[in-house]
């Protein structure tokens, strides 16, 4: 009897927790349902806002490249002291009344930096009608005579433009004797000894400011530095040589204005020494 009775207390139990099982799963069914629901809201949420901003920012950008309050209405160039600023906004390819965002600030920088007079250039946009084209020009170090034509050169070589009257730049060195029949604007002077002219023409005007014109190549180690009327050559080989000779060439001009000596050149090409030439 007591048998039988502890085995009805073991089924009651078992069916218990099983309804407690059934219990606790629905439960969870019921909680993962309203997790699963409010996930789906969410996503929705999500979803809503970001089609909100993609409208919203389709219609601004739409506004900003089809309204004239973006249209470019005034154009500030600075750097230029010798490129005009005409050229410089022609060149730049940069369009009043064009909308400020359809510029291609790329394209636009690329084409000025074809012109041989800019070395450097930056353009920004300041929203919501200027452009700013920030340029630094290149520096003209010479007059080059090349193919009976003239043309102001960088110290590097560069050349950056035709002259019509190299005397009207006097404040450069006029370098004669290259043995190239013709070049054109933007390329770049390769002989050695032009660079060497200019050095040379350089140091002598540390020494005697104000007192040389021009220099010639007579051949790619031997140069003819001398003053706008002649009345003063100075033959060198080099500026290494000048600077050298420093003491030498100043006793030497001293020598020349004291006597009144009347010179064909003065020659400092040989080492530790200077030879005065006179006229026959």
């Amino acid at each position: 009897m007591n048998i039988k009775l502890d085995d009805e207390d073991k089924e009651r139990d078992i069916e218990g927790e099983e309804e407690k099982k059934v219990e606790v799963a629905e439960e969870e069914l019921e909680e993962k349902g309203e997790k699963d629901q409010s996930l789906t809201v969410k996503l929705i949420k999500i979803l809503i806002f970001y089609l909100a901003i993609g409208f919203l920012g389709w219609n601004f950008f739409a506004f900003i490249f089809s309204s004239n309050f973006c249209n470019i209405e005034d154009v500030i160039i600075k750097g230029n002291d010798c490129l005009c600023e005409d050229e410089i906004l022609s060149r730049s390819k940069v369009k009043l009344g064009e909308n400020i965002f359809k510029l291609d600030l790329k394209k636009s920088k690329n084409s000025l930096m074809q012109e041989p007079w800019i070395k450097e250039v930056e353009i920004k946009r300041v929203i919501p009608n200027k452009i700013i084209i920030s340029i630094k020009e290149r520096k003209p170090a010479a007059i080059v005579h090349i193919g009976g034509e003239y043309f102001s050169s960088t110290k590097e070589g560069i050349v950056l433009s035709e002259i019509d009257r190299p005397e009207e730049k006097f404040g450069l060195p006029l370098v004669l004797g290259l043995e190239i029949n013709e070049i054109k604007i933007g390329e770049i002077i390769d002989k050695p000894e032009f660079r060497t002219a200019l050095e040379s023409t350089n140091s002598v005007e540390v020494i005697l400011p104000k007192k040389f014109f021009r220099v010639e190549i007579l051949s790619p180690d031997d140069f003819m530095i001398c003053n706008k009327d002649d009345t003063l050559k100075v033959r060198v080989n080099g500026p290494e040589g000048i600077i050298n000779k420093e003491n030498l060439l100043r006793e030497a001009l001293e020598k020349i204005e004291k006597e009144k000596l009347l010179v064909e050149y003065i020659d400092i090409r040989f080492k530790d020494s200077l030879v005065i030439k006179l006229k026959k």
